[in-house]
């Protein structure tokens, strides 16, 4: 017997529950670790090459020192060429640190693109902003701050002081000055992060509600040109663009006084440096070598100082992204070690189901109770707002239950691993969304393991093989995202092949004869009694009556909550106050189904006589059974 996986919920205040916990708090830091050799070999790197520095100044001293006072061109010909092979030496290991640093970042994208990608996911099922894109973006910063020159820079920082001793050395008044130098240029720095923080942050809030914005625009193109809403609407987002971009605007006049004043300061002291020279090698303190050598390694000790203060733009952008993606890893769900299961039938229940609008407090069902056998059909109706669609999204896993659960077999749906549950769900959503790709693909869901006679079979289960067959290459046909270059129709029954694929036990569609003309009534008709034969539990969210005579079940949502619920030949008469024929095939009814039908058939806020339901509907339901008899 193959089995099935769900997850486990861990027991509260148990050892486990710590342990992941702490897992979930260091999800970017195990990142950090696994990508901790490259780095360790970029910093051994870095040690040979801040020695190698050292190779201009002693040269230097040499050439003074030695080579003008002896006059010997052998000697002058033996220092350049070990200076010239040092020098090859120092260029071979900057090479060789870029290119470590290079495959460090990349490594660390690849371990945490995936967490951030599923994170972002998440996101996007709870919020209808764009922040969640964000994430992604992040990883990225990160990425070109490792493999690019503000970690060398980094790397480099710590030779500072090692830079400054040897000044020292060579003099105590020369190693007095460039301390001095230092300490002016560190400050510069530490003021930069304190005048640029507030501004940099404040511009990357603005900049990610004018993502919102524009995203929003880009998405309904074709009715904001059609309407003429493209002057307001440009409007609004250029007002929120223009403050993040005053934002940017101040903290880079900032930085870049501030970053004038750095190079003003570094030639000032490279200058120092050179007269406190000249002075002492008239005392006759140091020679001229000493002077020129001084100055050198004076350069080298603030460059990194000087260049971190040039980035500092990107390092505080580093930080934040850092900051942000900690976050929100740390607040996705840890996932346990999976139990193995039968496979699933499809018996739904559910159970005080309560679900909140994203990004609102405002519930958009609440206390939805109901259970379905196997291979039942049930129509869920009622007036537009009602919440049908977002008990579908319930049901299937998209949004999340802020109270009451929905049960597949008896296990929560929040147990199951997102992806085993959804190759074993099909949802077909109001608004059918298919991808860049072909036909074939969206109809696979991407997937790399699904064979072609899979494919061919699902889009037959949802007659829309002939359909495709039509298309300029069939199965190959290559369409945009959204469908682009397919009738509203044709993506829906595409959209409906792409649920039926994998041979789910629980089929969720949402309106799926709306944009669906004569034969594609017939054609989703004819899916129906094919999944109703296969034992497979369907619900359809439904507007239009033409389906009602096939379902077993109809359930009546109104304001968010259950208003009545119960067979097809109970709820007709019902509504319609004559005898319905009924269905010609045995359908079995669980003992809660006529529990709830009967509870609310006795609420004196919903009538058995429907009248708490709109006008609208009723005359559906009178449509459908005219339609059958």
């Amino acid at each position: 017997m193959q089995f099935s996986t769900v997850y486990r919920r861990p027991s509260k205040g148990g050892p486990d529950m710590h342990m992941h916990a702490s897992a979930k708090q260091s999800a970017l830091l195990d990142a950090a670790r696994r990508i901790r050799p490259g780095l360790l070999a970029a910093g051994a790197l870095s040690i040979f090459i801040n020695l190698l520095v050292f190779v201009s100044p002693i040269y230097t001293m040499q050439i003074y020192d030695r080579v003008l006072t002896s006059r010997n061109g052998m000697t002058l010909l033996l220092l350049s060429v070990i200076a010239l092979a040092l020098f090859i030496s120092y260029a071979t290991l900057e090479h060789f640190r870029s290119r470590v640093l290079v495959q460090t970042g990349l490594r660390f994208d690849r371990f945490l693109s995936g967490e951030t990608f599923e994170t972002a996911l998440g996101q996007a099922l709870s919020t209808s902003s764009s922040h969640h894109v964000q994430l992604l973006r992040d990883v990225d910063t990160l990425r070109e701050v490792l493999s690019g020159g503000i970690i060398t820079s980094l790397m480099d920082v710590p030779w500072t002081p090692v830079f400054l001793a040897i000044c020292f050395l060579l003099h105590p008044l020369i190693g007095l000055v460039a301390l001095i130098g230092a300490i002016i240029i560190l400050t510069l720095a530490f003021l930069n992060e304190r005048v640029t923080k507030a501004p940099l942050n404040a511009a990357a809030s603005k900049n990610l509600h004018a993502l919102d914005r524009l995203t929003s625009s880009l998405r309904n193109a074709e009715a904001i040109r059609a309407l003429g809403m493209g002057p307001a609407l440009r409007a609004a987002w250029s007002e929120t663009h223009c403050q993040a971009l005053k934002e940017s605007a101040t903290a880079g006049e900032r930085g870049g006084t501030l970053l004038a004043i750095s190079k003003f300061l570094r030639m000032a002291i490279q200058v120092a440096i050179m007269g406190v020279g000249a002075y002492l090698a008239i005392q006759q303190e140091i020679s001229g070598g000493v002077l020129f050598a001084a100055s050198l390694i004076m350069g080298r000790a603030l460059a990194p100082v000087e260049a971190a203060v040039s980035q500092w733009k990107a390092l505080v952008a580093a930080r934040t992204s850092y900051a942000r993606l900690d976050r929100a890893l740390a607040n996705r769900a840890t996932e346990r070690p999976p139990t193995r299961l039968p496979p699933l039938v499809g018996e739904i229940s559910v159970e005080a189901a309560t679900v909140l609008v994203p990004g609102s407090q405002l519930p958009a069902i609440a206390d939805v109770s109901f259970r379905l056998a196997p291979g039942e059909v049930v129509a869920v109706v009622g007036q537009s707002g009602s919440g049908k669609s977002s008990l579908a999204r319930a049901m299937v896993g998209a949004w999340p239950l802020v109270h009451g659960c929905v049960r597949i077999d008896g296990n929560d749906v929040r147990h199951f691993d997102a992806n085993f549950l959804g190759q074993n769900l099909g949802y077909l959503p109001q608004d059918v969304e298919l991808f860049a790709g072909t036909v074939r693909d969206n109809i696979a869901r991407f997937r790399d393991d699904a064979s072609d006679e899979a494919v061919v079979e699902a889009a037959q289960l949802a007659s829309a093989h002939m359909m495709i067959q039509r298309l300029p290459k069939g199965y190959d046909t290559v369409i945009g995202d959204n469908g682009a270059g397919l009738s509203g129709g044709q993506r829906q029954r595409i959209g409906l092949a792409r649920a039926l694929f994998g041979k789910p036990v629980l089929v969720v569609l949402d309106e799926p004869n709306a944009n669906l003309d004569g034969d594609g009534d017939r054609a989703l008709a004819e899916a129906i009694q094919r999944l109703r034969k296969s034992k497979v539990t369907i619900v359809i969210i439904n507007h239009r009556p033409n389906l009602l005579a096939a379902v077993d079940k109809i359930v009546f949502m109104h304001e968010g909550r259950l208003g009545q619920i119960g067979t097809r030949e109970e709820m007709l008469p019902a509504l319609l106050g004559k005898t319905v024929a009924p269905m010609r095939r045995d359908v079995r009814e669980p003992v809660e189904h006529h529990r709830t039908a009967r509870h609310h058939h006795a609420d004196g806020n919903h009538r058995a006589d429907g009248t708490h339901g709109s006008a609208q509907l009723l005359n559906q339901v009178r449509q459908a059974h005219a339609t059958r008899q």
